[in-house]
């Protein structure tokens, strides 16, 4: 933490005015002398600061204090860490404004400073936190985005084939085994120990596959149809077998395992100077 600049007030209380473009933060529901206000960029914040307190301000996370602009620079101390600032008064009976201006944002304040502390102290303001709707709308868009595009990851792209069939020793047998037309989905016991699985080619020869575990299900899903996977392990050998096979399944253009989950690559400035 370190001391950034110096203005004039301490503990700065923000109150009510007439004027539309000056914010009155709403008190908190544990402490009123903690309060929110929501971020406008042509919002003025009026403040009331007290000789002997000072007043927090809690931005967004990532947010730095760059520096401070006012019209009187003399009697207010502004210490940083991060997304955190504290105003602190060192002189009495000033009026003037200032800027705080951050990496992202500038806040405008009002302010004026006074000897003695309100009779009732729950009327002063310790700490204010911004909220800010356009940063909360934008998360929310892009947390709809992600579970959108999770949805289409994971819902079926075809009619599902559930007509699998085990053979083999017990011990492998899965849970479950269908296909969505693109790949194979194998689901074993919560504690069972995965085996190794093969793909079975028509000369009865076996062919590594290309699979993946998925976080949520714990299903083992292999990048293709086959007639007959074989599971190994150790000693033991174990086959499951696809009864409606007829082909090695569909072939997606989009290049990922959804046609509407395209992957999209952009050149860099060079590789594109290296075109001309």
């Amino acid at each position: 933490m370190k001391t950034l600049g110096r203005l004039s007030a301490i503990g700065l209380m923000v109150w009510a005015t007439a004027s539309v473009a000056e914010i009155n933060p709403m008190p908190g529901m544990t402490d009123p002398r903690v309060r929110e206000v929501v971020y406008d960029r042509d919002d003025v914040i009026r403040l009331i600061g007290y000789v002997g307190y000072q007043t927090h301000l809690r931005m967004a996370p990532g947010e730095k204090f760059v520096g401070v602009g006012a019209g009187d620079t003399g009697g207010l101390d502004i210490t940083a860490d991060g997304s955190d600032t504290w105003l602190k008064p060192k002189a009495e009976l000033v009026r003037t404004n200032f800027d705080v201006k951050t990496n992202r944002r500038v806040y405008h304040f009002d302010y004026e400073v006074r000897k003695e502390p309100p009779h009732n102290k729950k009327a002063m303001i310790y700490s204010i936190t911004f909220r800010y709707p356009a940063d909360e709308e934008e998360k929310r868009l892009d947390d709809f985005a992600k579970a959108k595009l999770h949805d289409k990851l994971h819902a079926p792209a075809y009619k599902v084939n559930k007509d699998y069939w085990y053979c083999g020793a017990p011990s492998m047998k899965p849970v479950e085994a269908y296909d969505d037309g693109i790949q194979t989905h194998i689901k074993f016991g919560s504690h069972a120990e995965y085996p190794a699985i093969f793909a079975e080619n028509a000369d009865q020869s076996e062919s590594l596959i290309n699979f993946h575990v998925e976080p949520d299900t714990d299903e083992v899903v292999v990048h293709q149809i086959a007639h007959r996977f074989i599971l190994r392990r150790g000693e033991l050998v174990g086959c499951i077998e696809n009864r409606q096979f007829s082909g090695g399944g569909s072939r997606l253009t989009s290049g990922t395992v959804k046609d509407d989950v395209v992957i999209k690559t952009h050149k860099t400035e060079n590789e594109a100077a290296g075109n001309e």
